[in-house]
């Protein structure tokens, strides 16, 4: 053995030869499987990849050991806009844009990008020493995975699960696509809060509404009070005059509206304001030659909408105000009430703004037609398996988070106009009519059609929607593949808890619906990766840690080159490199990835932020040099037991020591709780194996012992770092722990 532990050379030699090997107990009638939280191919992993990665390999390491057929299913997802946002700034930077391209160059351009960034990911995968068998990766728009995603859609459609509405959606002005809440990220901060009166009908009074959007008033559809609001009773019933455009708005009573918010009065704009929506749906809001009404029948409704996909007002919007970015419209409405003198007021007012998470576009409530799922008789599916105690959460606590989004579930939107994705496989022709089908041939044999020129949607699917049916279609499905056979339903799911609901609650309902079956039988919640103090990790930010960086170590210059380069907002560059410089004014220096793995899992504790410190990492490349050094001591007493055999007190001490600390570890292990057991490894390595029974043995002689000891030890922490327990079991003892 060297002298010197250098983990990098240990570590890049095992890589390499685990990558190309295949670890399988076909034998075994036990099986543990697992699929992998499948990558966005928009670049490296990161830290919280690397985190849970870890958490994975040792579960899949743990269980094989254990004598089971381990399957850990790897692959990426082609993360739909995530993934056209970073090809279109790349080509920004030429002046190139998408459409100047057309799709099908476009697209060619993103499949580039993808086996770039594919190449990157696979490669930081393998470094982690992840235990997967390469020939059986998947892609979220491969081949045989889109035939899946098709049949899915098809065949909700023909159950009518999925259907095409014209709704409101989070809008992305700069991206002109719907998005997801989980892309919508809220900025809190001081905002103007303006009462405008809007004249009753028939009178010379006035009733005030108070608003922080009055671009909105052009798609206004009725006031709003609280019918136990004394000050407001006697108008519910009247109707109002909307300043600019003269539409009659009925004055309508509901318990919605808090009395202690602005003036007691809300404007409802149900086209452009997600509770206005609710209200005017209840209402079934309608106008009718400059009038609008109430009615019982919920197909009547109809919203306004005054915006186009820019967030320009459109012709709904009267001159001078149409054709305008929306905040200039707000700025004119503003000049315009205080010229007619329905501007009673503006105060200051705290409001949250919704801004898209790539964009940074403040986010606009927009009527649009989209693909939607019903999703309430799959949740309810769902939610009976999480009762029954088929699927348990650990911590339980996250239960509750479940139920709490899928007990007030809404129709799921699929639907993204943009390029890159799974086309929706529906068709037109020139009437509009809607013909859904495995493709073109298909759909007229099933519809029956004459030869009407048909074209396909320009949409595609959410990345959700492909993602929800991951855990079985990686797997083969619809094919029933030997695989699907043994692996699924899958035994374990680690997973963030931001992602419970668009990720774990869906493909719990899409399993269930197409397979009759569970995905997965424990969902292991992990909480999120944060620096040092307490921030999330992002790229604007300028925090972010690239695993391997930790693992080969980087100089202070290459690492303020990578935190400063390509960033989305200018005039960041300067503090980022202020503050790195003083963090790291050395750079960061080579840990290895075995310390790093369990720096990880002493972090994996049952909190909902962890905050990473070097510190600790520290601590753990100090722990592996301890491991390699008492190996090297051992290993300079060739003569010993092959195995294990008591023959003083303190071999029946350590003997003793390690059953309690196995059990122990083995326990927490199963209740996932892996921070105690690395607590528990190290402090029966460092405490009692080396500080007591090594140096009992030195004082006695009783060396016979060590080796088989060593061994034992080595095959229970391969798991939790096994990079270097496999060296070093190689070189004393000439074979592999696991082959």
């Amino acid at each position: 053995m060297d002298k010197t532990y250098y983990p990098t050379e240990i570590e890049e030699k095992w890589v390499k030869i685990w990558s190309e090997r295949k670890v399988k107990n076909e034998d075994s009638k036990e099986s543990f499987s697992q699929v992998i939280p499948p990558p966005n191919v928009t670049g490296t992993l990161h830290m919280g990849h690397s985190f849970q990665y870890a958490i994975m390999d040792f579960y899949t390491r743990y269980n094989h050991m254990s004598g089971k057929d381990a399957h850990w299913q790897v692959g990426s997802d082609h993360a739909g806009i995530a993934t056209q946002m970073v090809v279109e700034n790349n080509l920004a930077k030429k002046e190139i844009t998408r459409n100047d391209l057309g799709r099908e160059k476009f697209l060619e351009e993103v499949w580039s990008w993808k086996n770039y960034s594919e190449e990157k990911i696979t490669s930081q995968i393998k470094r982690l020493g992840s235990t997967v068998d390469w020939d059986k990766y998947r892609f979220t728009l491969d081949e045989g995975f889109n035939g899946a995603v098709i049949k899915a859609f098809v065949e909700l459609h023909r159950k009518n699960k999925i259907y095409r509405g014209y709704r409101l959606v989070n809008w992305d002005p700069a991206l002109k696509t719907a998005v997801s809440d989980l892309e919508v990220v809220r900025q809190e901060k001081d905002g103007l809060l303006w009462h405008i009166q809007y004249p009753i009908e028939n009178s010379n009074d006035y009733i005030t509404v108070a608003t922080t959007r009055p671009e909105t008033m052009f798609g206004d559809m009725a006031i709003a009070v609280n019918p136990k609001d004394k000050r407001y009773k006697s108008l519910i019933g009247k109707r109002v005059e909307l300043p600019f455009v003269g539409r009659k708005l009925p004055i309508i009573g509901d318990e919605y509206v808090d009395k202690e918010f602005g003036t007691g009065c809300l404007k409802i704009t149900p086209g452009h304001d997600f509770n206005d929506y609710e209200i005017g749906k209840k209402y079934a809001l309608h106008e009718i030659d400059g009038e609008v009404r109430t009615s019982d029948e919920p197909s009547d409704f109809k919203p306004i909408n005054i915006f186009n996909d820019d967030a320009w007002s459109n012709n709904n919007v009267p001159e001078p105000f149409n054709g305008l970015d929306r905040f200039k419209v707000r700025k004119l409405v503003i000049e315009k009430l205080i010229e007619l003198e329905l501007l009673v007021k503006e105060e200051k007012h705290h409001i949250s703004v919704p801004r898209g998470e790539r964009s940074n576009i403040v986010i606009e409530p927009k009527l649009s037609y989209q693909w939607y799922v019903k999703t309430a008789d799959m949740a309810a599916k769902a939610n009976d398996a999480v009762n029954k105690g088929e699927i348990k959460f650990h911590p339980e606590n996250w239960i509750k988070t479940y139920f709490n989004w899928m007990n007030n579930i809404e129709d799921w939107c699929i639907s993204r106009q943009i390029w890159w994705g799974h086309r929706i496989p529906a068709w037109y022709d020139a009437e509009g009519n809607v013909y859904v089908g495995y493709d073109e041939v298909e759909i007229r044999d099933h519809y029956e059609l004459d030869d009407r020129e048909l074209s396909q949607d320009d949409d595609v699917l959410d990345t959700w929607f492909s993602s929800s049916l991951w855990p079985f279609a990686s797997m083969g499905w619809p094919n029933d593949t030997n695989d699907f056979k043994k692996h699924f339903p899958t035994s374990l799911l680690v997973t963030g808890f931001d992602i419970i609901f668009f990720w774990v609650a869906r493909m719990m309902m899409m399993s269930l619906e197409f397979t009759n079956q569970i995905p997965f039988k424990d969902v292991y919640v992990t909480g999120l990766i944060r620096d040092e103090n307490g921030q999330k990790m992002s790229k604007s930010k300028g925090n972010v840690i690239d695993p391997l960086d930790l693992v080969y170590g980087i100089s202070l210059d290459d690492l303020v080159k990578k935190r400063t380069s390509n960033l989305m907002q200018e005039g960041k560059a300067e503090k980022i490199e202020r503050k790195t410089r003083n963090q790291f004014p050395n750079g960061i220096e080579s840990y290895g990835t075995d310390a790093l793995r369990m720096t990880f899992y002493s972090l994996a504790t049952h909190t909902k932020d962890i905050s990473f410190e070097l510190g600790r990492l520290k601590g753990y490349r100090n722990f592996c040099t301890k491991i390699w050094n008492a190996a090297r001591f051992i290993n300079g007493y060739p003569d010993g037991n092959k195995i294990f055999e008591s023959s003083n007190d303190i071999d029946n001490w350590i003997k003793e020591e390690f059953n309690k600390s196995s059990q122990l570890i083995k326990k927490n292990i199963e209740e996932y709780r892996l921070d105690f057991a690395i607590n528990e490894v190290y402090e029966f390595f460092w405490s009692k194996f080396c500080d007591v029974y090594i140096e009992e043995c030195k004082k006695t002689g009783n060396t016979e012992n060590l080796r088989p000891m060593l061994q034992k030890i080595l095959v229970m922490m391969h798991p939790f770092a096994p990079f270097i327990t496999e060296e070093i079991h190689t070189l004393l003892f000439q074979k592999q722990i696991i082959e």
